[in-house]
């Protein structure tokens, strides 16, 4: 008998074993030998098998259930969208919060699975159908697509499309795109209008996702609905605006702090999602480790002084200084803040929120506030030289000021008070301590697994022999990513008698750093090594955030070329000796 020649690339190639049990032999040839795209529908459409046999028995192989070809909800063929329906041959069925339920005729492919599952944000439940039963409903959908009213096209007037701000397909569109980052814990959703479209993206764990892309006709008056809401003027889109709205979810409400921007091809949106937990933050929700969360609670303790938190935006500043504030309150102290913007309120404390144009400037603010007999001040950032020398001032006439400010690291925060004029002795007089802060995204622990890769010389220095570590893997429950939630570290620097002396003797950074480490300051890096040995994170979380230390010997020579180089020179010597660490380290 001659054998058949299989058609190299049929999608449903793993239908052939099953072929071989309900097909007959010269059947089977035949159908083998044919260049068909589909083995499925080939088998089905030259009566060698019916359609029910097939799916059965696919079902039974597989362990999928079978579609029943129930109708798709509207959400689901909103999130996923006819292009991706059709690329990948499913049917969206029906979306929940971290749920994507399709209908697929090939069970085995990992790459639709991946690529929904990273598009959508959620994890993908597939169902078993027939191809010919997908194709029909595919093409049900679209039929009822061409024969749904078309938006206005992109010639009409804007006045008449920003009407449709306030219709009921725009103020759906809107809840959705709220609701679902929000229950994506998105910290922020971003409404980015380009040439091709509205792209939507969350930035979910300190990192952006691209959800979806609307079409650009909806752009104008998706803007001016959030904009309704959020009660901005919808008629100015050539200045930089900002509000506030708050949303009803399930039985509870979250706050949204709403920016605009102008761009190229129309106004960016960002929502910032206020989580009201983090107002009633305590020390202990911070989910710090023992040795940082103690050095943090000493720090506390002081009665007056200057106390720092320094880091980039984004790296929980703000929750930690409200959650040191409730471990304050507890004292039944008079405690005022002076912020910008106030993003949570807080009960028992009295929050002033600066307006630049009414003149209230955080300095401004500062000078009201010490007649109002504060014990406690929280100043949001200590932008310029006035702010900061009312800061000290306060300081050392008996208050307990907290106040932020962006530096990369908690010794650098001296030399950016020098900056700001603050005379170095008044430093070292008020200032109690400084916590430099970063997030770190937390390993998911429902899918983390063992890390078998062997670290390279430049790493493995700062780890135990033999020490056990965990990576990122994916699953459902952590959108395919391997982390689910952010943990913080802190590099915290107590004042002792030698760092007063190093501070009012104009000492340079790294030699207040080296007095800082001597007294028991644990850096940044070293709290984030700890965290990797503690299984809470991954050493690739680690140096995507921070920064390897240099050997001693070479952070010696460095620092002594920064020192004596000029500005330029000196980063240009830094990158050399980076860039010998990575080779010789």
């Amino acid at each position: 008998m001659q054998t058949a020649t299989i058609n190299p690339e049929p999608r449903d190639a793993w239908l052939i074993p099953i072929l071989r049990r309900v097909v007959s032999g010269e059947a089977l040839e035949r159908l083998l030998a044919a260049p068909v795209e589909s083995l499925w529908v080939a088998a089905v459409r030259c009566h060698a098998v019916s359609d029910a046999v097939l799916l059965a028995e696919a079902s039974a192989v597989s362990g999928l259930p079978v579609w029943d070809g129930a109708p798709p909800a509207e959400a689901a063929r909103e999130l996923v969208g006819d292009d991706w329906a059709r690329r990948f041959h499913i049917v969206p069925v029906e979306v929940r919060p971290t749920v994507l339920t399709i209908a697929t005729a090939t069970p085995f492919d990992r790459d639709c699975e991946r690529a929904l599952a990273f598009a959508t944000g959620r994890a993908v439940r597939r169902l078993l159908a027939s191809p010919i039963a997908i194709s029909a409903a595919l093409d049900a959908l679209e039929l009822d697509v061409a024969n749904e009213p078309q938006p206005a096209r992109e010639e009409e007037s804007e006045p008449l499309r920003d009407t449709a701000s306030t219709d009921g397909t725009i103020v759906s569109l809107v809840d959705s795109l709220i609701s679902d980052g929000i229950r994506s814990r998105a910290s922020d959703i971003h409404l980015e209008r380009e040439a091709s479209g509205v792209v939507i993206r969350h930035r979910i764990d300190g990192l952006l996702r691209s959800v979806r892309t609307l079409d650009v006709e909806t752009g104008i008056p998706l803007v001016s609905r959030i904009k309704i809401m959020a009660g901005l003027d919808i008629a100015d889109r050539l200045r930089p605006q900002d509000g506030r709205l708050t949303v009803s979810i399930g039985a509870g409400q979250v706050d949204l702090r709403v920016s605009t921007l102008p761009a190229a091809h129309g106004e960016k949106v960002v929502l910032r999602v206020l989580d009201t937990r983090a107002g009633g933050a305590t020390l202990d929700s911070l989910g710090l480790s023992p040795p940082a969360l103690a050095r943090l609670r000493g720090l506390l303790e002081t009665r007056e002084g200057l106390v720092l938190v320094t880091g980039p935006t984004g790296s929980g500043k703000t929750t930690t200084l409200y959650a040191a504030l409730h471990a304050i309150q507890q004292r039944g102290v008079n405690v005022v803040t002076v912020e910008d913007p106030i993003e949570y309120r807080l009960p028992g404390i009295v929050q002033v929120q600066v307006n630049s144009r009414a003149g209230l400037t955080f300095a401004s603010a500062l000078r009201s506030i010490l007649r109002q007999d504060p014990d406690v001040i929280l100043v949001g950032e200590i932008r310029d030289a006035e702010t900061a020398a009312i800061a000290v001032q306060a300081a050392l006439t008996g208050h307990l000021v907290l106040s932020t400010l962006h530096t990369i690291d908690a010794a650098s925060a001296i030399a950016r008070l020098d900056d700001l004029g603050v005379d170095r002795y008044k430093v070292a007089a008020s200032l109690k301590g400084v916590v430099a802060q970063r997030l770190l995204r937390r390993l998911c622990e429902a899918c983390r697994e063992r890390e078998t890769a062997v670290p390279g010389p430049a790493l493995g220095r700062w780890l135990p022999e033999g020490a056990s570590r965990w990576c990122e893997n994916g699953c459902g429950a952590c959108g395919r990513t391997g982390f689910r939630g952010r943990i913080a570290v802190l590099e915290t620097l107590l004042m002792t008698p030698a760092i007063e002396r190093a501070i009012a003797a104009s000492a340079s950074t790294g030699v207040i750093g080296d007095a800082a480490r001597g007294a028991g300051m644990v850096r940044l890096w070293e709290s984030g090594v700890e965290r990797v040995l503690a299984g809470s994170t991954s050493l690739s979380e680690v140096t995507r955030v921070l920064d390897i230390p240099l050997p001693p010997a070479t952070e010696a020579l460095a620092r002594r070329a920064r020192e004596s180089l000029p500005p330029l020179a000196t980063r240009r010597f830094s990158a050399s000796l980076d860039e010998f660490e990575l080779i010789e380290p």
